[in-house]
């Protein structure tokens, strides 16, 4: 992405995802239902298995994170070609 659209992104993710996601009528309940269901996971593992999770989510965090860029570069082309 070029340095305009970093910016944009971040202020996207910063302004405007959360409220967005506000709007979402269950998206409450599935954040508390995951948050649950984690702390339950969690209790089950040892030191050595958590450790290997906590490495596995950070690579999925990651992994998130790119295809969110791409949404945001997507969504950003398609505006542009749809103002052409």
């Amino acid at each position: 992405m070029t340095d305009a659209m970093d910016a944009l992104f971040l202020y996207a993710q910063e302004r405007r995802i959360r409220p967005l996601l506000d709007t979402e009528p269950e998206f409450s309940q599935v954040v508390l239902c995951l948050e649950r269901q984690d702390k339950s996971f969690r209790a089950l593992l040892d030191e050595e298995t958590e450790t290997c999770f906590e490495k596995f989510l950070s690579e999925q965090a990651l992994l998130d994170l790119f295809n969110e860029r791409a949404a945001f570069r997507a969504g950003f082309q398609i505006a542009l070609e749809l103002e052409r």
